[in-house]
């Protein structure tokens, strides 16, 4: 089974050059499509495959690669792997919509072969092959054997490299880049849908969770052989599941029914491909120093569109920010004064949610690297308020604290291997901690309480501040704004200040930062043990908000990689975008799907339509914000400082009618009267080029470095000398 994916996904990268974290969302829609046409339609099981494999999976890769990824052939590799969980998330719920699927739990499909999950054959009297699984290794090997024989001696698979490699330097060669690499999408797309048939009678419920988890096990496998080596995956798929096939058959004879055996039988098996993946990543000289390779012939390519820095007065801009406080002030005012237990709960969760959203913006938007286990981080001081409340009774708000300093801690520890990694490494390295502390770290019992936890649950008080019993959904709402606008000043005093700029600079050239003494590797560790205090404060007041940890819902890794999702489409970059898009997550669904915010202007939701014809309305399923995010993060490769910067870079409604009603600014003129500064900075007459408005709608060109400390330097009457003569 690992083996099968794992050839699959270096298939993928090897012919595409995008890690592709969307393999398991292409291998579920296939599976899906093979239960439906079998248990739904009763087709029978050649036809099933001819439509899911054959059919279903060329085309969906025929679709990523000719809309997604070929405008993004010259993007960066971080840029193509956010584009891919984008999809990871996206694409499953666009299936389940559109065919309306829904995963019933205990209902597998039947696999390819007659009894293929109930008739086992032991040839080594150690283990015991179902038929299914006898499929999946003949499959795996008779593709590398194929696909050895594709790279090696056919014409197509040197293509298929060269593409990869550089697309132009290939066209000049005569050689149709655009449809090679057409042809390698739907090729790896296909033996991703043949994966997911293969593997999906193995799941009690297909679920796209299930297949993404099991796409990060594989990723361990084809780790082993540098993501490019066919065989060597193949290897390391097989030794992955020869030993957890061994350790789940002799563990539990020598564990017995206690002891450490059972401790070891319990946290080391499902822990083996984190902990294989994790090792690899950071262990690896080749995947340590490796760093993403360009294209030779990439500066043919325009470059990409920069934001629009406008020069705004500052006067508009005050006025503008008291305008959004006000707005912020009125809605608060009415949640406390008018709003009722749902919208009370609803803001206070996307505050809670912001906290975490803020330790996004710290990694990724100032530090640049893409961390998949803020979740996890959320989660550690989250689990910490609850073992120091339960365990020691200490004060909930000192156990935030002390949760927040430990997810810190934690995240320097892992920082310390992860530091030097480069690209999409640092993002595979943390996402394997967080499967493995979801493997492992929630079961036991000094960490997420074990059995205990599970029979009892997680309970987490409400503070209690003096006369203000923060049970009080209202007191508690307060209560967590007043933290985020703490946490969030101090990323804004973080950004502005030296460790900031320190960020700023390695983002932009870690080459030239180092050259003038700055330590990437340190500014690193600092930006983790930051971003994770963030989270894990977060994460405590989220836990207070729903008075239990509440891991499944809120912090499993696979929904924690859909914050990352959210916030670099909306703005990494900015507190603004952290804000924004814990807003969207939290009341988006209301306000949209549901139709709160339509139906406050038709007097209540039960006004709202159910159809429109054949087309069902109000409710929409809550699938819809995954996909219209998920798919939105494909604009991140263009604009990687999110859609709330971007619209940021625009004049504000405020903004256009102070410039409008403010009088125009008034310069002297070379007579020594005044003329309005327009025709001033033309050249002040009809000829010579100064009737031209042109100047008008030209910025005035900003001077940094020497250029600034130039025009400091000039002459008081240096601008008016430029103006004179000749016109622009």
């Amino acid at each position: 089974m690992y083996a099968l994916v794992a050839v699959g996904f270096v298939l993928t990268y090897k012919t595409s050059g995008v890690f592709n974290l969307a393999f398991g969302a292409q291998a579920y829609v296939s599976a899906a499509m093979y239960f439906k046409a079998r248990e739904d339609w009763d087709w029978p099981t050649v036809p099933a495959v001819i439509l899911a494999v054959f059919v279903l999976a060329p085309v969906l890769g025929l679709v990523l690669e000719r809309l997604i990824f070929r405008p993004l052939r010259s993007a960066s590799a971080v840029s193509k792997l956010v584009v891919s969980i984008g999809l990871a998330v996206a694409i499953p719920s666009l299936f389940d919509i559109v065919f309306r699927f829904e995963p019933k739990s205990g209902a597998t499909p039947e696999g390819i072969v007659p009894d293929g999950a109930n008739v086992f054959y032991d040839p080594f009297g150690i283990y015991s092959f179902s038929r299914d699984e006898l499929v999946q290794m003949g499959v795996a090997v008779v593709a590398v054997l194929a696909l050895g024989a594709l790279f090696r001696f056919g014409d197509l698979g040197l293509r298929m490299r060269a593409v990869v490699e550089s697309p132009k330097m290939t066209e000049l060669n005569g050689i149709a880049a655009d449809r090679v690499s057409a042809f390698s999408w739907a090729l790896s797309s296909l033996f991703a849908g043949l994966a997911g048939v293969l593997i999906a009678p193995r799941f009690n419920t297909l679920s796209n969770a299930d297949f993404f988890s099991l796409m990060v096990v594989a990723i361990a496998a084809a780790a082993v052989g540098l993501l490019v080596s066919l065989p060597r995956a193949l290897a390391g798929g097989l030794s992955l599941g020869i030993v957890i096939a061994l350790l789940n058959t002799f563990l539990p004879r020598w564990a017995g029914d206690g002891g450490v055996m059972k401790m070891v039988q319990d946290n080391l098996t499902p822990s083996v491909p984190f902990v294989v993946l994790f090792g690899v990543v950071v262990l690896v000289p080749s995947i340590r120093k490796a760093r993403e390779s360009a294209d030779p012939l990439s500066g043919v390519e325009p470059p990409p569109a920069s934001v629009y820095r406008r020069v705004r007065d500052p006067r508009a801009v005050l006025t503008g920010k008291l305008v959004s406080l006000a707005a912020l002030l009125v809605v608060a005012i009415i949640v406390l004064a008018a709003g009722n237990e749902l919208w009370v709960y609803l803001v206070t969760q996307a505050v809670a949610i912001a906290i975490i959203f803020l330790s996004i913006v710290v990694i990724t938007g100032m530090a640049g690297q893409i961390s998949l286990c803020q979740g996890t981080f959320a989660a550690i001081g989250a689990f910490t308020v609850y073992q120091l409340v339960e365990r020691y009774n200490l004060s909930v708000i000192v156990a935030a604290l002390v949760g927040a300093l430990i997810a810190a801690a934690v995240a320097a520890v892992l920082a310390l291997p992860v530091r030097r990694l480069g690209g999409i490494w640092v993002a595979i390295a943390t996402m394997a901690f967080a499967y493995a502390f979801d493997a492992v770290g929630v079961k036991l019992s000094w960490i997420g309480g074990g059995d205990a936890a599970a029979l009892q649950g997680t309970d987490v008080p409400r503070p209690l501040l003096g006369p203000w019993d923060l049970a009080n959904d209202k007191y508690f709402l307060v209560f967590a704004v007043l933290v985020l606008v703490v946490a969030a000043l101090a990323v804004s005093a973080l950004s502005r200040g030296t460790f900031g700029r320190t960020l700023v600079a390695l983002r932009g050239s870690e080459l030239a930062s180092g050259s003038i003494g700055i330590s990437a590797a340190r500014a690193r560790l600092v930006a983790f043990a930051v971003s994770a205090f963030i989270a894990g404060l977060g994460g405590s007041v989220l836990a207070m908000l729903n008075e239990g940890v509440d891991y499944d819902n809120n912090f499993k890794p696979f929904a924690a990689m859909f914050w990352v999702v959210l916030v670099v489409v909306l703005g990494a970059r900015s507190i603004k975008g952290a804000l924004t898009a814990a807003a969207a997550f939290s009341l988006f669904a209301e306000l949209v799907f549901v139709g709160s915010l339509f139906g406050w202007f038709i007097g209540g939701t039960d006004n709202l339509p159910d159809h429109l014809g054949p087309i069902s309305l109000w409710p929409f399923p809550s699938k819809w914000m995954y996909v219209l995010f998920g798919l939105a993060a494909i604009q991140f490769a263009r604009h990687p400082e999110g859609l709330a910067e971007r619209s940021s870079s625009k004049p504000s409604l405020v903004e256009k009618l102070f410039t409008r009603f403010r009088p125009l600014p008034v310069a002297p003129d070379a007579g020594g009267g005044s003329a309005p500064a327009a025709v001033a900075a033309t050249g002040g007459g009809p000829r010579g080029g100064a009737g031209r408005s042109t100047a008008t709608a030209v910025p005035e060109p900003v001077t940094i470095g020497a250029n600034r400390a130039a025009a400091d330097a000039a002459p008081n009457d240096a601008p008016a000398a430029r103006t004179e003569g000749k016109g622009r």
